[in-house]
């Protein structure tokens, strides 16, 4: 009977261990988003005539570096009012400062496949410098042909004097085929957060073959990230 006994607080304690023991820290991380923009640009060009937008994503990450996610606008094209995104990316470090991603992007829009595209991408980051560059893989938003390569520049700064304050900076260019062809845009954004969202005030401009599209768009954002 005293054996029992003790046999019995054993696993009970060693159960009591097992309960209170901090379980193993997951290898795969999620994140979600939703926004609300006041216009939704993408490469300088707005995507619904300058109305508002409603977004969304969900993203994935591994430790190894993977990643995946899904993200959703609202926009205003020809038989379309939805631009679904779906991508993949490795990331990996080069050196304490250098980093760099390999990835692949699909924008999708919802009764129109002939705007369906599909990239590769390539990108190092730096001392808040990103240098990427995009290789269509499939036609180019519509323009027939392969091979069109958008290239860009990003910076990221966290405004000391200021806390939460973040200035961003970008510049693309556009170098493919036909209609999509030498297109330059620039951007410049700040960001403060605001009552648990992330508010962003952007200006957005371009030129070339586009130069009817580019219109110095100013657009506000309220960002939730969760």
């Amino acid at each position: 009977m005293k054996h029992t006994s003790i046999t019995l607080l054993t696993l009970t304690a060693a159960a009591s261990f097992a309960q209170s023991a901090p379980a193993a820290p997951s290898a795969f991380t999620s994140t979600g988003n939703v926004a609300f923009t006041s216009d939704y640009v993408f490469r300088g060009i707005t995507q619904n005539g300058g109305k508002t937008a409603l977004q969304g994503g969900f993203d994935v990450a591994h430790t190894s570096g993977l990643s995946a996610g899904v993200w959703a606008s609202n926009v205003n094209w020809t038989n379309t009012t939805l631009e679904v995104d779906l991508y993949a990316n490795y990331g990996f470090s080069l050196s304490k400062d250098f980093s760099a991603s390999v990835g692949y992007l699909a924008y999708v829009y919802e009764g129109n496949s002939a705007l369906n595209t599909g990239e590769i991408n390539a990108s190092v980051s730096a001392y808040g410098f990103t240098a990427k560059l995009s290789h269509a893989v499939t036609d180019y938003f519509g323009i027939a042909g392969s091979g069109t390569q958008y290239y860009e520049l990003n910076y990221a700064y966290e405004v000391a004097a200021v806390k939460g304050l973040s200035l961003a900076l970008h510049y693309g260019v556009t170098d493919g085929k036909n209609a999509a062809s030498n297109d330059k845009d620039y951007a410049i954004g700040l960001s403060y957060p605001v009552a648990g969202f992330t508010g962003t005030v952007s200006y957005s401009n371009g030129s070339g073959t586009f130069a009817g599209t580019y219109e110095g768009i100013t657009a506000v954002t309220l960002k939730k990230t969760f």
